[in-house]
């Protein structure tokens, strides 16, 4: 899918509609054997580490900032997923909010090459919504397996503060870089569980897709128990955007730990 069909006044309106009911990337879909309509919310906490590097453009160049390894402090997270399942069809919502930041040693890349060794401070905050609707190929007692499709949603708005010790550079007029981004994706995938025994499952889900970005991924697996009033979650999660050499996000990724709780309503 193209990524001017998200540009159009139409692949908006289209996209905020999708986004009231899109992916829970943290459990899977179970076989459903009638047609009544299943409903369920999750709320969970997803404590990653980020990595990657912030493209600046500056007068007539480029500053780089390096963001490995920087945010893992989190400052303020929200983190929610709603689901609605009807036979073989699922409608399913992803939305994360974070707020990060942390102090550290970088090297900042300059216009023209070369690179300075420069203390950074920098926040980063966004949000990323994702939107899939799924078909049920596969079910059993022991597994399922759901094709899926739709798009993501990134929007990122960086700062970043550099305490150089030198003199800064004449094309480089302010140590306080800002930018900001929003990246829309279609993307295509699959998910599912592998049941474990008594009420023990593995959920998994992987997705991948291309459009304002050239390269988005994600990938999760975990174990997860249901507890009779719901079910308790734990796994793992890597989200992933490569937006271009000429883009602010050079390869952003997120990678940690996580814990969650589904409701049924």
């Amino acid at each position: 899918m193209s990524k001017r069909i998200f540009q159009t006044p139409y692949g908006r309106l289209l996209a905020a509609t999708l986004l009231l009911s899109a992916l829970n990337p943290l459990h899977a879909a179970e076989a459903v054997d009638g047609e009544a309509l299943q409903a369920n919310a999750t709320l969970y906490v997803w404590l990653p580490s980020m990595g990657g590097d912030f493209k600046y453009n500056v007068g007539n160049g480029s500053a780089t900032v390096s963001g490995s390894d920087i945010l893992n402090a989190l400052n303020m997270a929200f983190m929610g997923a709603l689901e609605f399942r009807r036979g073989k069809w699922s409608l399913l919502t992803d939305v994360v909010y974070l707020d990060l930041g942390a102090d550290r040693t970088s090297s900042v890349g300059l216009p023209g090459g070369g690179a300075i060794n420069a203390g950074v401070d920098l926040d980063v905050s966004g949000w990323q919504l994702g939107v899939y609707g799924g078909y049920q190929l596969y079910a059993t007692d022991k597994a399922t397996l759901d094709i899926l499709g739709g798009v993501r949603y990134l929007t990122l708005d960086t700062d970043a503060s550099l305490s150089i010790s030198g003199p800064l550079p004449p094309s480089l007029p302010t140590a306080d870089l800002s930018a900001s981004t929003e990246v829309w994706d279609a993307v295509v995938g699959f998910r599912g569980k592998v049941e474990l025994g008594s009420d023990w499952y593995m959920p998994y889900h992987a997705d991948v897709g291309t459009g304002d970005s050239e390269l988005t991924w994600q990938a999760m697996v975990g174990v997860g128990y249901r507890a009779g009033w719901g079910d308790l979650l734990l796994f793992y999660r890597h989200l992933a955007w490569d937006e271009g050499d000429d883009k602010l996000l050079q390869g952003l990724e997120f990678t940690g730990p996580g814990m969650a709780v589904r409701f049924p309503f």
